[in-house]
């Protein structure tokens, strides 16, 4: 990858964090008056592991973009992924299973939650390809 390039991926992490949490608010505002705070804490928690998901997998695969002969394996070996990329997953389903086994919150919030981060990713990687000369609509 040439030099001139830079990946911004903490300043992505920071639009990600702020559009998740932003989401996560209003939508826990608006279903937890209705359905109940057990719904609004599904959001909130589901809206945290969703952003954990995608800050551990950012920051892991930075480390892979930033130097990748370290990552490459020797000629005549299997390749295999880093231990950031490999211990994400446990630790997110760990996480998640004690979210809905020990707290109240009603799974289908955790669920939306995760959805929510996944759409604050979109917008946020939206917004960073959108060309600075390009009229607001």
């Amino acid at each position: 990858m040439p030099s001139s390039v830079t990946l911004d991926v903490d300043g992505l992490l920071r639009r990600i964090g702020t559009w998740t949490f932003a989401l996560a608010a209003v939508w826990a505002a608006g279903l937890g008056l209705w359905l109940g705070g057990a719904m609004a804490l599904g959001i909130a928690v589901g809206a945290t592991l969703g952003y954990a998901n995608l800050y551990f997998a950012a920051r892991a695969l930075r480390a892979i973009v930033s130097n990748p002969r370290e990552h490459r394996p020797a000629p005549g070996t299997k390749w295999s992924l880093p231990a950031g990329l490999l211990l994400k997953w446990p630790l997110i389903l760990l996480a998640l299973g004690a979210i809905l086994w020990y707290m109240p919150a009603r799974p289908e919030g955790v669920a939306l939650g995760v959805a929510i981060s996944l759409a604050a990713a979109s917008i946020a990687a939206l917004q960073r390809s959108k060309p600075s000369g390009s009229p607001s609509s």
